[in-house]
C-alpha cells in the first residue's frame, strides 16, 4: 500500500474515533487541506451539511438574519 492510502486511512481512523479535521491535521503534522481532501474522498455528507442558504448560514454562524438589522424588502 501507498504512503497516500496509509495517510488515508489514518485520517478515516482518526475521524471515526471522534477527533476533528484541525486535530487530525495537528496529529498527523499535515497540512489541512489533505485532512479535508481525504474525508471529502471518504464521506462527502461531511461537507454537505449547508443547505445552501447564505442567510440561514449566517444566522447559524452568529451573524444574525436581514429581520434582526431592519433590512429585508419591508424597508423600502
Amino acid at each position: 500500500m501507498g504512503r497516500m492510502s496509509e495517510l488515508s486511512l489514518q485520517i478515516e481512523e482518526l475521524y471515526e474515533q471522534g477527533l476533528s479535521i484541525q486535530a487530525i491535521a495537528t496529529e498527523l503534522d499535515i497540512p489541512l487541506d489533505w485532512v479535508q481532501a481525504a474525508l471529502y474522498d471518504y464521506d462527502e455528507s461531511i461537507f454537505d451539511s449547508m443547505d445552501g442558504d447564505e442567510a440561514s448560514g449566517l444566522a447559524s454562524a452568529g451573524w444574525g438574519t436581514d429581520e434582526d438589522y431592519g433590512g429585508g424588502s419591508d424597508m423600502l
